[in-house]
């Protein structure tokens, strides 16, 4: 009776391993349905602080909203973020247009200024005198200077804003998906990068908002002071002003992306090798009840990261078309300073059309400003995502 039951349990073993042949080859094809992983993924949701993200979302303007896809994290989680670029795109595009027509009256006040400008020049030998020219032109100059200064004032303070809303929801959606980073079992690159995230947005944030945003102004103003009146010259002193902001925007990029790429694959590379070595202790120390602790701790593990990785594309979404929707506004005042430059100097004002020409290039500067800033953001949210990939990939 013994060896008869040693021989059916030989038998049982090859009809066993016969089956799981025939799923190996065959039974890729059964609908994803039978593993549905959405009661697990709706249990990790419900204990995530995800409400000031909804919050967020809330106020958050409408031009933003209708760029992002509806919030539903568990879609998500399964099918991906659904997002077409070419859509959002095209809505950009259009939104530039409007702001271009809508800034049209400002090009059409500085045509009519700078032709009573070279009219005023062409009658100064009727006149027989150069400083009633003189006077009109200055005039004529201070009014485009004002035009050009509420401008300026309206574009840091929409810079401003800007900054703050990205760094708003960065500092509501960091929380979640540095919990889901550990929960995936990312410890080690959580405690390394969570410091360095919180800290490095912060002082980016101030940095651009308090030292270079002011500078930009500053440079600007001088600019045009050094188009005011011939043999003032004051183009290489507001040259420094902007070399020292485009060198301080390339420093805060090189440092913050430098250092968070590094740590960040460094401790991945440790996270993969220390949850596989605790999934192996755990399945092989713990009798009866290991393998299945093991088996838990991996679906938990890559639940978290399948909702870390859609909540991040997200994030990372977020953060992109809250700072290119005011990129695209002050893109198009840029661009109405450029025509009205270049329509100015055939009227013969070619300190006029210089003059126009350094607000154009103060208006890009700051479109810089706010274009790194958002390429930092962005890429810290995608750096934190590919964190968990790699210790993943590792395991």
């Amino acid at each position: 009776n013994d060896d008869l039951a040693r021989n059916d349990g030989f038998v049982m073993r090859y009809v066993i391993l016969f089956f799981l042949l025939i799923e190996a080859f065959f039974g890729h094809g059964r609908p994803a349905t039978a593993y549905d992983l959405t009661p697990v993924i709706r249990e990790e949701l419900a204990v995530l602080p995800l409400e000031p993200v909804e919050d967020y979302l809330i106020r958050l303007d409408q031009d933003v909203q209708r760029l992002l896809p509806r919030w539903d994290p568990v879609a998500w989680a399964q099918n991906g973020v659904g997002f077409n670029p070419a859509d959002g795109l095209k809505y950009l595009l259009s939104i530039g247009f409007k702001e271009v027509v809508l800034n049209f009256r400002l090009l059409i006040q500085i045509i009519a200024l700078a032709g009573v400008c070279s009219v005023l020049h062409r009658l100064h030998t009727a006149w027989l005198s150069e400083n009633v020219t003189d006077l009109a032109y200055a005039m004529t100059y201070l009014v485009i200077i004002g035009l050009a200064v509420g401008s300026f004032v309206t574009t840091l303070q929409l810079a401003r804003e800007t900054l703050d809303s990205a760094g708003s929801f960065l500092f509501a959606i960091m929380p979640v998906i540095f919990s889901l980073l550990m929960a995936a079992g990312g410890l080690g690159s959580a405690a390394v990068l969570h410091p360095m995230v919180f800290a490095g947005v912060t002082l980016i944030i101030h940095a651009i908002k308090d030292y270079l945003l002011p500078l930009i102004y500053i440079g600007g103003v001088i600019g045009l002071a050094g188009h005011l009146a011939e043999g003032f010259p004051l183009s290489r002193l507001a040259g420094l002003v902007r070399t020292v902001v485009i060198g301080g925007l390339g420093l805060l990029m090189t440092i913050f992306l430098g250092v968070i790429s590094i740590q960040g694959l460094g401790a991945a590379v440790s996270d993969g090798v220390s949850l596989r070595t605790a999934k192996f202790l755990t399945g092989s120390f713990l009798p009866v009840v290991g393998g299945a602790l093991a088996d838990s701790m991996e679906l938990a593990a890559g639940c978290s990261l399948v909702i870390k990785n859609a909540l991040g594309t997200f994030g990372a979404l977020v953060v992109l078309f809250v700072c290119l929707l005011p990129m695209v506004k002050i893109y198009a005042i840029a661009i109405i300073y450029r025509l009205a430059s270049a329509l100015v100097q055939p009227l013969g004002q070619e300190r006029l059309s210089q003059a126009l020409q350094e607000i154009a290039n103060t208006f890009t500067l700051v479109f810089g400003a706010l274009s790194i800033a958002g390429m930092m953001f962005f890429i810290s949210l995608t750096v934190l995502v590919t964190v968990g990939n790699f210790s993943a990939m590792l395991r």
